[in-house]
């Protein structure tokens, strides 16, 4: 059997904000944060260096979009809050009255669109580095942030809870039969016909979502998320998937 060793633990907040990317002056939100915003928070936990301009990185680092990459990490995400949405006014600093100088600058109110009270469950596992997988459990267990871990924006600091390490089982479904996944659905690792049989009483949601990034936040890939906004599970034909005794079947975006 094929056996992947996961971290799991969730992340919670009474906000959060994943813009996506093609809205500009009222910014709308993902329902669930993108693979590249919880690299971000991964790298927040463990105090990975950061750029020291745009693009430039101390001596010896790796970029944390790099590091936590899919061919170096696998991430899923299980909605465990229902997903609601709330449209907030924010305050910003006006840069169209003075861009250099901000006291001259002023205020403006945008109108954002947010998650609220948010809680999400984290699937993690990495590809020959025990070390890092060690710490990063230990700081989430302890509560030893680096820096402080927010979902999307920094006025939305989070708290995040460890829930367990699991082994999980690599299942083939050789019968290609409709399996109940627990978390998000990357629809793209789908080559099937009719591949989710769909649920009339659910609520399905499908979005086109940055799944990797390099070192200048350049989208190297975008793949369409299929959620089930109440965390329900998605039936779905995949051709394999893990089991994890107690917490279900799971696929990695």
């Amino acid at each position: 059997m094929n056996y992947k060793e996961i971290l799991i633990f969730d992340i919670s907040s009474e906000y959060g904000h994943f813009r996506k990317y093609n809205t500009t002056t009222s910014p709308l939100t993902y329902s669930i944060p993108t693979r590249t915003a919880i690299a971000g928070i991964l790298g927040a936990i463990l105090g990975m260096e950061r750029e020291l301009s745009d693009g430039v990185y101390p001596d010896g680092v790796v970029p944390v979009q790099e590091f936590f990459s899919k061919a170096n990490t696998d991430i899923g995400v299980q909605i465990i809050n229902p997903v609601k949405k709330e449209n907030v006014a924010i305050n910003l600093i006006n840069t169209k009255t003075s861009f250099y100088d901000l006291s001259k600058a002023g205020r403006t109110q945008i109108e954002f669109e947010l998650v609220k009270n948010v809680k999400y469950r984290i699937f993690f596992a990495i590809k020959d580095n025990e070390k890092i997988f060690k710490e990063l459990a230990e700081r989430i267990k302890e509560k030893r942030h680096h820096f402080s871990p927010y979902l999307g924006l920094a006025l939305f600091t989070s708290t995040i809870d460890f829930v367990d390490i699991r082994q999980a089982e690599l299942v083939e479904n050789k019968e290609n039969q409709y399996i109940e996944i627990n978390t998000t659905i990357n629809l793209s690792k789908i080559k099937v016909d009719k591949p989710v049989e769909f649920d009339d009483t659910a609520m399905y949601s499908a979005n086109n979502m940055p799944i990797e990034m390099n070192k200048n936040r350049e989208v190297q890939e975008y793949s369409e998320v299929l959620i089930e906004k109440n965390g329900l599970p998605i039936k779905a034909k995949v051709e394999n998937y893990y089991k994890i005794e107690n917490y279900g079947n799971i696929l990695f975006l």
